[in-house]
């Protein structure tokens, strides 16, 4: 009997942890699905995307023959697209120096307002299939670039459009899908800027040949619930240590209230950098938007910088619906009294280069490296560190947004330049306006987004009247360029593209031994703002040392007959000497390079550094030179006579800058040499400069009887081992 008793017992009790074990699985389903719930999805629909054309807007493919890459041009499709970037802009027509270059052109140019497509088709037809399961409440079709124009459509349904061309859409599609079920995507898009009305800025280039259509950066399917999160901005204020943040919630009808969670982690280690705020807020229902501020302390916050771009990432959520974005604890700005930049309270000198990526686009080798991420992070990480470069200008035309992610990570500080080279008055302002408005959206949050540029060499009171109602969207408050009209802001910057000397570099002496480098009226004049100068050299090459449009008249005057090797080690020896030259009488706060990435092409203007970009090899001789001429010690030789008398003794100038901060002491080595680097002469000080600041000293050297050319190696050795090398050339007769 007792058995019995104990067997009934026992029963009981496994009968009762099963039952709690079944009710324990169902409170953790319930939780799952409600977790679910809550959580947004984002779905890539990058890829592989069927692509068609047509001639009319409204004739949609009923059958796709072709295949492309999203993100990527249209120029990369299989089967390929015959003459699919054959476009001149309007400004490209205008242009003297292309004249020569240009295909002949069936219509009055004096007419034409856009530009003039040599294609037969309009539009391209982008088409997807996706398979949606989790239900949500919403769901939101992110284009984050596609040029030019985009119209959408969803199950055969329209979904909404944009003339938009150089920042994200997002297109609500909610009620067009099936869920769960297979759906179909289609995006169409314009072959050519043309097809957009002349009231929609397109981006405009004196000096891009060819304009290529495409989807060129993701597309994803955001998959959430309300109260949504459209839009998060961060502002940091390091002051303080807190961050100032803006969320814009669009809420279902009849909310009347809502609680949003804000955390802030680490990016890298992900621990815990803020204790969770938790803020309750009236709400207006009805699909409305609602913008909150709220601000958060950030204890013992590490500071973005070149040489530590420590980087954090904040969470918010309402509940049933949560967004992160990756920010930096940093402050930049420009100060007009001393001219100069400065990053978290500290005087920062930039160095750097420009990349117009959208001109590379015409390059035959471009092909899909700008969406492949191990060579974009080559490209912004390998060369610019063994350069020692701080910033770039992303120069007429936006790059993907994956380029500021890498940025950001790697510490670069970017002039960001809208797509305005020259103002056309027919446009719509309040059209331009949206435009930078979602442009500045994209890039808020990037630490390394440094300040706005809203043209290149452009003259319009129209767009200073812009930068003033747009500066007030950004919280951060940074910098505006301004092209060539003046700075708007008491403290914004001004840049300068000072080419004055080499479209006549005959007399190099008088240039550089009586010249200071001062800023050229090709900058905003009369101004005494903080000056960029983000231009200069114009004795560019093409990657095999051919000269180009602009350059053949320069190098006929001063060197004709010379090979494409020596071309290319005249002008690597002269782009070196004028960038010494510039970082020494200190009156720019930054000098970047023009050009570091550009297109290669028949009828070219500029020219870039690479032997071959698709491998990111440089022209040696180039990367020879940058190796040392933006060294944060930089050493410039003013000396240029293009002959000395033999057995002549001279005092040799040379300045160096230091742009670190702390005092760096060594040693100047100066020796001459011949053409078989044989020592001749020999001489060397001490020396000693101040933390950012520059000092002068004056060599000796004697020079000898033998006539011939003679290299001067001048050498500044620190204590520390580290040195920096200056060159200069002469001949004795």
């Amino acid at each position: 009997m007792k058995n019995e008793k104990r067997k009934t017992k026992n029963e009981k009790l496994v009968f009762d942890y099963i039952r709690m074990k079944r009710v324990f699985c169902v409170i953790i389903f319930i939780l799952n699905i409600q977790s679910s719930w809550s959580q947004r999805e984002v779905v890539s629909l990058n890829g592989e995307w069927k692509i068609e054309e047509s001639v009319d807007s409204r004739q949609m493919p009923k059958k796709y023959t072709h295949t492309v890459q999203v993100p990527g041009l249209a120029n990369m499709a299989m089967p390929v697209f015959d003459g699919i970037d054959k476009f001149y802009g309007k400004e490209y027509i205008q242009n003297y120096w292309t004249k020569a270059m240009q295909v002949k052109i069936d219509a009055d140019t004096d007419t034409l307002k856009i530009g003039y497509s040599f294609q037969k088709r309009n539009y391209l037809w982008y088409k997807k299939d996706f398979e949606l399961e989790a239900k949500k409440e919403l769901y939101i079709l992110k284009i984050n670039k596609a040029q030019f124009g985009t119209m959408v459509w969803v199950n055969g349904k329209q979904a909404g459009s944009s003339t938009d061309c150089f920042s994200s859409q997002y297109h609500d599609i909610t009620r067009l899908l099936k869920v769960p079920g297979k759906n179909e995507v289609i995006i169409r898009i314009g072959a050519h800027p043309a097809v957009l009305p002349k009231e929609v800025p397109a981006g405009n280039d004196f000096e891009k040949r060819h304009w290529t259509p495409g989807i060129y950066d993701d597309v994803s399917l955001i998959c959430t619930n309300y109260p949504y999160i459209e839009s998060i901005q961060v502002a940091p204020d390091i002051n303080k240590e807190e961050i100032a943040i803006q969320t814009v919630v669009i809420t279902r009808p009849g909310t009347s209230a809502l609680t949003i969670n804000y955390s802030v982690s680490e990016w890298k280690s992900k621990s815990e950098a803020a204790k969770q705020s938790t803020q309750n807020y009236p709400a207006k229902g009805g699909d409305q938007k609602n913008i909150f501020n709220h601000r958060m302390k950030i204890p013992g916050a590490k500071l973005w910088s070149p040489e530590s771009p420590f980087l954090y990432v904040l969470q918010v959520s309402t509940g049933n619906d949560n967004s992160s974005t990756r920010f930096g604890m940093r402050e930049f700005h420009f100060d007009t009294p001393t001219k100069r930049a400065y990053l978290n309270g500290k005087m920062i000198y930039l160095r750097g280069s420009n990349i117009t990526l959208h001109r590379f686009f015409d390059d035959s080798l471009c092909k899909n490296h700008p969406w492949d991420e191990q060579w974009v992070r080559k490209l912004l990480t390998d060369l610019p560190k063994k350069y020692n470069w701080n910033s770039f200008r992303f120069c007429i035309g936006p790059v993907p947004d994956k380029w500021f992610d890498i940025a950001d990570e790697n510490g670069l500080i970017i002039q960001n330049e809208y797509f305005i080279w020259s103002y056309r008055p027919y446009w719509d302002t309040k059209i331009l306006q949206a435009q930078l408005t979602n442009w500045m959206r994209d890039g808020w949050n990037h630490p390394s987004v440094g300040w706005w540029d809203i043209n290149n060499e452009t003259h319009s009171d129209t767009l200073s009247r812009l930068i003033a109602l747009l500066r007030m969207n950004d919280l951060s408050n940074r910098p505006w360029d301004n092209g060539y009209n003046l700075p708007v802001g008491s403290n914004d910057p001004v840049e300068d593209h000072n080419y004055k000397w080499f479209r006549n570099p005959s007399d190099t002496k008088t240039h550089f031994e009586e010249g200071t480098s001062a800023k050229t009226t090709n900058a905003p004049h009369p101004s005494a703002h903080a000056c960029v100068l983000n231009e200069y050299g114009w004795m560019w090459l093409k990657r095999n040392g051919q000269v180009t449009l602009l350059t053949k008249s320069v190098y006929d005057s001063i060197t004709p007959g010379v090979t494409n090797a020596e071309r290319q080690e005249i002008y690597a020896y002269m782009l070196a000497a004028e960038t010494e030259y510039f970082r020494a009488h200190r009156n720019y706060a930054g000098v970047l390079h023009f050009d570091y990435l550009t297109g290669d092409f028949h009828g070219a203007i500029t020219g870039d550094i690479f032997k071959n970009p698709e491998t990111l090899e440089p022209v040696k001789v180039y990367d020879d030179y940058f190796t040392e001429i933006f060294k944060p010690l930089g050493v410039y030789v003013n000396f240029f006579a293009p002959d000395v008398r033999p057995s002549s003794s001279n005092q040799i100038p040379v300045m160096l800058v230091n742009d670190e901060y702390l005092p760096i002491t060594g040693k100047i080595e100066m020796t001459l040499v011949d053409t078989n680097e044989n020592t001749l002469e020999k001489a060397s000080i001490p020396f000693s400069v101040d933390a950012l600041s520059q000092q002068s000293y004056k060599i000796p050297l004697s020079f000898p009887a033998a006539r011939g050319n003679y290299v001067i190696k001048t050498r500044a050795v620190q204590d520390n081992g580290k040195s920096t090398l200056c060159i200069r050339k002469t001949e004795i007769k």
